[in-house]
């Protein structure tokens, strides 16, 4: 996990801005005069609106007019998401390929179709997941911003270099593997990243990456969590107890995953 969390910082800044903007100089909220229909909710509330959306992804809009304990319309609360650049996305079930990636996909498994089981457990695969309060929202419509806020820089700083870089040199020969997220690509980390062998990744690979069946493993495993601190602790918790034996299996999957990409002619496998 990370010292500071993305989602609480995206709620700071948010609120900051909401704050700077609906008070007057002398500290009181105010309303800005004009033509436009009456608003049903208060300075208090729109912020409250936005920060249930922030905290939780995975929060619908009945479950935030039921908390704001007013009677406003869904087109209401999607206004002040969308007012805060938040908007409802459904997560992809499934990654589109492209006859690039395709291409791409059935290279990288011929480049590597005679590494047996000892060659991958030299392999250090990794991966990331989003985390919410809540319901899983692999499985339901989620509240995002565009674009991330994990950079290069924090990425080299929270990531590699007190965890990643440490465990590497535990490991003589030991390969990292990471995907094309644009932190991992960035120029901090590859500079960061020259010192090791690493092992080159393709788009819309996660049927190759054992750890995808990690993640959703752990998720169902997740209880309900009131807060990120305890959302962070039983995470921790749940990973640190996860079945060596059943991760064993997954990395001894490699080869057959491989010949399942060749064979599927580059297209999807069952992994």
């Amino acid at each position: 996990m990370y010292q500071s969390s993305p989602k609480l910082d995206l709620f700071n800044q948010t609120m900051y801005v909401l704050s700077c903007s609906n008070h007057s100089k002398s500290g009181e909220d105010v309303r800005k005069t004009g033509s436009g229909a009456t608003r049903k909710t208060t300075r208090r509330e729109d912020r409250r609106i936005v920060r249930q959306a922030l905290v939780d992804p995975t929060v619908t809009r009945s479950t935030i007019r039921a908390d704001v304990g007013v009677a406003i319309v869904p087109q209401t609360i999607s206004r002040h998401l969308a007012e805060a650049n938040l908007k409802s996305e459904r997560p992809f079930r499934a990654l589109p390929l492209t006859q690039e990636h395709r291409q791409l996909r059935l290279q990288w498994c011929q480049a590597r179709s005679m590494w047996n089981v000892t060659d991958w457990q030299k392999v250090v695969l990794s991966d990331e997941s989003r985390f919410v309060l809540g319901t899983d929202d692999n499985r339901v419509r989620v509240w995002r911003r565009p674009g991330g806020t994990l950079t290069g820089q924090r990425y080299v700083y929270d990531i590699l270099r007190p965890h990643v870089g440490p465990f590497l040199n535990g490991l003589p020969g030991a390969i990292f593997q990471q995907d094309n997220a644009r932190p991992h690509t960035a120029r901090a980390a590859q500079e960061f990243l020259r010192h090791f062998q690493t092992l080159p990744w393709v788009a819309r690979f996660p049927d190759l990456s054992p750890v995808e069946y990690v993640w959703d493993q752990l998720k169902r495993q997740m209880p309900s969590c009131h807060s990120v601190h305890d959302l962070e602790l039983v995470v921790q918790d749940l990973w640190a107890h996860l079945p060596q034996d059943n991760i064993r299996c997954l990395i001894n999957s490699m080869p057959d995953r491989v010949a399942a990409c060749i064979a599927a002619g580059d297209g999807p496998t069952r992994y």
